[in-house]
């Protein structure tokens, strides 16, 4: 998988795990608009874009919140929530 974290602008919104597959949420805040993706098993399945940051992170807060719902748990490795 890519290390996302790495990447010029990337930051690593929330990283959520069930039984042994990690999802993880990463934001492209850099440039305007701002890029959400959602990677799983290291594919993007998710790519959306924004006009705002803080409405990239409304839209990854509740997209994190849905997975949470059906079972996936922060990983171990998870950065600090942003709110």
């Amino acid at each position: 998988m890519a290390d996302y974290a790495v990447q010029p602008g990337a930051r690593v919104v929330w990283c959520l795990r069930r039984r042994a597959t990690d999802v993880r949420c990463v934001l492209f805040a850099e440039d305007m608009p701002v890029e959400v993706r959602v990677i799983h098993a290291g594919d993007v399945i998710v790519t959306e874009v924004f006009q705002e940051e803080w409405m990239a992170l409304d839209w990854a807060r509740v997209y994190g919140e849905r997975l949470r719902a059906q079972g996936w748990q922060d990983a171990p490795d998870t950065p600090a929530r942003v709110s």
